[in-house]
């Protein structure tokens, strides 16, 4: 730790000397006792001008991303532990982003209409009562009309998360605020798939059940939903923002639409990322199941992994976009993202498609919440309810339809088409981010190149 002090120290130095004006600030900001110049430093300096909001939707986040691990470790081997196939999964998987796809924009428009706090309260409720009811069921009627209820309150969460954030930050603190938000939830998303993944092995000495039966299954699965009901309580100390109480007109379309130029370079590269995503990352369980034939505890091991290096990935967001812009950030680690993906198709080793596996989403999710939070600035602040749920309909529609396709392709061909899919639309959305942000905007203004920092 002494070292990476010592390193950071000298980066920070070096910086110094190339900004002499830079310099001059820091050294004030220090004497003043209001900045410290590690890394670490500066996340305290902004966690401490954390409203009381955040703080509660910080634990919240932890809460929620905790008893989702179980869930996204356990859900798909659900399902195809109940005997059902590929295609039926596929169709399963697809349906919460179906329903996210028609109802994002009435949904947001309504965030605005009764506040975003009233709609994460509301969704909180819908998503443990949808989790329970996915644990307790076995019909694919059921379990289809429980996946529609999970879609509308992942809609309403997903709509709302963002505005909240956002009406609950300064401008200062919320890239911090976003990209914190997103490390917790993935650090307790750590703890959740690692439980996830030991808890059918112990329930099965337990009751006397195969660990990798739908009994096992199922049990942890309303252990899951049981916890994830508990992210309710955090919600409800926080207070209703002034002008999202309900109060508050909401936009008209003409307005959401407006300038729909910008909406479009906005929602785009969403699009093919979610055609990309949508096609393998819901799969990626089933495929380390069936191709290496890993044991749920060490299919728990691998994925928390991932979450906490998604995490710390994440923690480093602030700093790339303060360099870099928001874009270019974007693109970078997208980018660095694709030959790890191709290490996890192809090289048939089980450790270095891990090493794939791990690298492959710390990079690409890192990006996440750097581009949210690009978004909600370029956008006016009565749009942001709207603007988000619109993201969610270019990302999520897609993922949907991505995912459905997807069940089909794993029935006939495996995951062997897969994979070339998504690395070549994950090039393409940062070629799209690229020629709009960037190269775009050094064409008509070179001084705005990095509007991130705008």
């Amino acid at each position: 730790m002494d070292s990476w002090q010592s390193s950071m120290s000298a980066v920070g130095a070096a910086i110094a000397l190339r900004c002499p004006t830079r310099s001059r600030i820091i050294l004030a900001l220090r004497e003043r006792g209001s900045l410290l110049v590690t890394g670490r430093g500066r996340y305290l300096h902004h966690v401490r001008h954390f409203g009381k909001n955040a703080r509660w939707y910080l634990l919240y986040s932890a809460l929620s991303g905790f008893s989702l691990g179980f869930v996204q470790l356990l859900f798909n081997l659900y399902i195809l532990s109940l005997g059902y196939d590929a295609a039926q999964l596929g169709i399963l998987v697809s349906f919460p982003p179906l329903i996210t796809m028609a109802a994002a924009v009435p949904l947001g428009i309504l965030g605005h209409r009764v506040g975003f706090r009233r709609m994460l309260l509301i969704g909180v409720l819908l998503m443990g009562a949808s989790l329970l009811g996915i644990a307790l069921s076995s019909r694919f009627l059921a379990l289809i009309l429980f996946s529609a209820v999970r879609g509308i309150s992942n809609t309403v969460l997903q709509v709302s998360n963002a505005p909240f954030m956002a009406e609950n930050s300064g401008l200062q603190e919320r890239t911090h605020l976003f990209s914190l938000q997103f490390a917790v939830r993935m650090f307790a998303n750590f703890f959740g798939l690692l439980l996830a993944g030991v808890l059918p092995g112990l329930l099965s000495g337990a009751f006397a059940i195969d660990a990798e039966s739908a009994m096992a299954y199922r049990l942890v699965l309303l252990m899951g939903g049981g916890l994830y009901s508990l992210a309710w309580f955090p919600l409800t100390r926080t207070t209703a923002h002034s002008s999202t109480s309900g109060r508050t007109r909401a936009p008209h379309l003409r307005e959401m639409l407006h300038p729909p130029g910008m909406l479009l370079k906005l929602f785009l590269p969403q699009v093919v990322i979610g055609f990309g995503a949508g096609a393998l990352v819901p799969f990626l369980n089933v495929f380390f199941k069936t191709r290496f034939g890993l044991p749920d505890a060490t299919l728990g091991l691998l994925f928390a992994v991932q979450s906490i290096l998604m995490g710390l990935a994440t923690l480093t967001g602030p700093a790339l976009a303060t360099r870099w812009g928001k874009p270019r950030a974007v693109i970078s680690v997208q980018l660095l993202s694709v030959p790890f993906l191709g290490i996890l198709g192809y090289v048939p080793l089980f450790p270095l498609a891990a090493v794939g596996f791990l690298c492959r989403a710390a990079l690409m999710n890192a990006a996440n919440p750097l581009y949210t939070a690009f978004a909600m600035e370029r956008v006016s602040p009565h749009q942001r309810g709207a603007a988000s749920a619109m993201m969610q309909v270019s990302w999520q529609g897609t993922r949907a339809l991505s995912s459905l396709t997807s069940g089909y392709l794993q029935q006939h061909s495996g995951f062997t088409f897969l994979f070339p899919i998504t690395i070549v639309l994950y090039t393409l959305a940062s070629g799209l981010i690229y020629t709009f942000f960037i190269r775009g905007q050094q064409q008509t203004n070179p001084d705005t190149s990095v509007i991130a920092d705008t």
